[in-house]
């Protein structure tokens, strides 16, 4: 794939769980952090900036922040951010951000849970493929771990 076409990521899991579960751990701020990996005070709530800190191994202590864009509660939650990890001596200060929407759908047998992350085609020519990629995989790792955690919650 070129450069130009590395605009957006989508990935969807079905979640055996209902709707109002799913939407409760996406939106709610401890639960959000357990199954995100993150360490994150406050709360959730449209025009909130949220700092995170990853507890994850290879990412651990690294610090970000969300922008919370909307919460159409039970149907979409988005925020945007810087997205990917941040290299040794790499300036992303005045980088656009992406976009994340999480669109819940009721569905026999649970909750479709679509991720769409946009707005890669507008981040430098020199992240966009290594960023673009981490998220693609990163997103598959998020959405599975999520999964898990509002299944067994539910």
């Amino acid at each position: 794939m070129t450069a130009s076409g590395l605009s957006t990521v989508e990935r969807s899991t079905l979640v055996r769980a209902p709707r109002s579960r799913v939407w409760q751990a996406l939106t709610n701020l401890k639960e959000f952090s357990k199954w995100f990996g993150v360490e994150a005070e406050g709360e959730f709530a449209p025009g909130a900036r949220i700092r995170m800190i990853s507890t994850h191994d290879s990412h651990k202590g690294q610090e970000f922040f969300v922008d919370v864009v909307k919460m159409e509660a039970p149907e979409t939650f988005s925020w945007r951010w810087s997205p990917g990890s941040k290299q040794p001596g790499e300036d992303t200060s005045g980088e656009p951000m992406t976009l994340v929407e999480f669109r819940l759908t009721e569905v026999e047998g649970g909750t479709l849970l679509t991720v769409v992350e946009s707005g890669f085609d507008r981040l430098s020519l020199a992240r966009r493929a290594r960023v673009f990629e981490e998220n693609s995989k990163g997103w598959e790792f998020q959405l599975a771990s999520l999964n898990r955690y509002a299944g067994q919650t539910a």
